[in-house]
């Protein structure tokens, strides 16, 4: 007897990876949206304390430092892939966000005519970009747990529903703030 694969088990496979890859990005644009101004200051400030990036004005730096944020948010996933591509091997299970925005230091800072001049290497400078990704990204995620926990508390809203979504927004804004707009 003929065995015809009709291609479900490899269509159930991709449903699922499109499925993981569109919830990450939902988490990543969530944590850009509350997280950004943070992430901007306390990265524009680590790579001046750990004289990483020397400069005569820290605003240039900081400037720089949204500006590579908000392109971040705004790339698409093959831009994203092919901007990390030279150093993705850098370090083992690296941090998405960490690799691009060393990838962004690496060739858009050090450039710029008022960087005097970006020391470490390239594994050192990911330790510094890491640390405060890493660290801010923990502290988001036990808040959204947090959060979470509070809206499934309440039994008239069911997962998933279009009032449960409300309640988990209106939940976010009153812990976090208002969401950044890119």
């Amino acid at each position: 007897m003929k065995n015809f694969n009709t291609g479900r088990v490899q269509d159930k496979l991709l449903d699922r990876l499109e499925r993981k890859e569109k919830h990450q990005a939902f988490q990543r644009d969530r944590f850009f949206k509350f997280k950004l101004d943070e992430m901007h200051t306390r990265l524009s400030q680590a790579l001046l304390m750990e004289k990483i990036v020397e400069t005569d004005s820290p605003a240039i730096v900081s400037d720089l430092i949204l500006k590579g944020l908000k392109q971040l948010t705004k790339t698409s996933e093959f831009d994203f892939k092919y901007y990390i591509a030279p150093i993705r091997n850098l370090v083992p299970r690296p941090n998405p966000i960490s690799l691009y925005l060393t990838q962004y230091i690496l060739e858009d800072v050090v450039n710029d005519p008022g960087i005097i001049d970006v020391f470490g290497t390239d594994q050192e400078i990911y330790k510094v970009v890491n640390n405060v990704v890493t660290n801010i990204n923990l502290k988001f995620e036990k808040a959204e747990e947090k959060i979470i926990q509070q809206v499934s508390k309440n039994k008239s809203l069911t997962p998933g529903s279009r009032d449960y979504d409300i309640a988990l927004d209106e939940a976010f804004r009153k812990a976090m703030g208002e969401p950044h707009n890119f």
